[in-house]
């Protein structure tokens, strides 16, 4: 009882005395220096990684955008080709290019009859009967009933005007180049597809198609149809490309010619990466596998634009028809998702440096060493028998317990 009051004692006597500690300021520093700079450097480098990929994905849909978009003229040009090469052997048209072309003419008389066709306004007494036949009649049938045909006309083997939907320009189009390429050896000819022109008349863009006749119980060549077809729908394939809002969609020639843009343009126009654009063909003709790809060039008005580029597989078939379709957007536009993100990561870098506080705070507290003042007395313990070694065990027992 004597010992347990003294330990009672004792222990009232013990001072403690516990400061909290300070925020360790050369731990907080080293945790800012550390973290916030490592912090913002992998934002950065993230944000960096995170454009340049959405960059080059979207590069690469713009490529494909512009390859179907390409796809899709070619098949609306061979379907219009078609169209022209079953008209062509329509039984009128075949009959009334034979029949023109038994009539015999020298070319003398063929260039007064085309003089008195451009001169005059109205039609020679000679020709006048030319379009009331069968086989104009039938092709102005044609072009009222769809009207993106803007002109039918039928030549004979010497290129005189045998039929045609409307009075044209002049009698004799033997001195055109188009005629001249689709009669080709004379005996079969070959179909010929000219580029996208302005069709001053119809205020649009044209498309024209020029095929062969055959003579009604052969297939040797009797004459030439030719068709002007207005290009809306053709070009429409090209608009419909268009991506996001100031993005643009072109057609354009393998020089950088523009033949269809939304924007104003005029015949000398040209594409801004012109040369550019060539790297990149280059590129896809070298590579069987690669049909499409994309690039960055700066337009003139000093906007960065992502572009994608695919060329038609026309040319294979007609070399004139050297188009390429670009599909073009700004990449700030592009971008615009990843850097509206910019207030989030002031959040997150606001919540970093909470973080930094705290961990600095708790590290202070680990690293302070308190302030302990302890007053304490030795305790006095009750002396502890021992056993002395010559004894046994049985032995000191026994004496213990006397």
């Amino acid at each position: 009882m004597l010992q347990a009051a003294k330990l009672k004692a004792l222990s009232r006597e013990v001072v403690v005395t516990v400061r909290l500690p300070r925020l360790n300021r050369h731990v907080l520093t080293v945790f800012l220096i550390v973290g916030l700079p490592v912090l913002a450097a992998g934002v950065l480098v993230v944000l960096a990684l995170a454009q340049s990929r959405l960059r080059d994905s979207y590069g690469a849909h713009l490529g494909r955008l512009a390859e179907h978009a390409a796809s899709s003229l070619d098949a609306h040009v061979y379907r219009k080709l078609l169209d022209v090469t079953l008209l062509a052997r329509t039984p009128v048209l075949r009959q009334a290019a034979a029949a023109a072309s038994a009539v015999e003419a020298s070319a003398e008389a063929t260039r007064k009859l085309d003089e008195q066709w451009q001169q005059q306004g109205e039609l020679p007494a000679a020709l006048a009967s030319r379009l009331a036949t069968p086989a104009s009649r039938f092709l102005a049938d044609i072009t009222s009933t769809d009207q993106l045909y803007r002109e039918l006309l039928l030549t004979d083997r010497a290129g005189r005007l045998a039929a045609a939907s409307n009075r044209t320009s002049d009698f004799d189009q033997s001195d055109e180049s188009w005629w001249d390429v689709t009669v080709d050896d004379g005996l079969r000819g070959r179909a010929r597809v000219l580029d996208v022109r302005w069709d001053a008349s119809a205020r649009s863009q044209a498309l024209e198609i020029a095929v062969p006749v055959a003579a009604p119980s052969s297939d040797n060549l009797a004459g030439v149809l030719k068709a002007v077809i207005d290009a809306r729908e053709l070009l429409a394939l090209v608009g419909g490309a268009q991506p996001g809002h100031d993005g643009q969609a072109m057609l354009l020639r393998a020089d950088g010619s523009i033949i269809f843009t939304r924007a104003t343009f005029t015949p000398e126009s040209r594409f801004f990466a012109a040369r550019d654009m060539r790297e990149q063909l280059a590129r896809i003709e070298a590579d069987p596998t690669t049909t499409a790809a994309h690039f960055d060039a700066t337009s003139p008005d000093g906007v960065r634009q992502v572009i994608g580029v695919a060329p038609s597989q026309l040319p294979r078939s007609y070399a004139n028809l050297a188009w390429v379709v670009a599909v073009s957007q700004p990449a700030e536009e592009l971008l615009a998702p990843i850097q509206s993100l910019g207030f989030y990561l002031l959040l997150v870098l606001g919540l970093t440096a909470l973080m930094v506080l705290v961990l600095a705070l708790w590290f202070s507290v680990r690293l302070a060493a308190p302030a302990v003042a302890t007053d304490m007395h030795l305790v006095e313990h009750p002396r502890v028998a021992r056993m002395p070694d010559s004894e046994t065990s049985d032995e000191w027992d026994m004496r213990e317990a006397r």
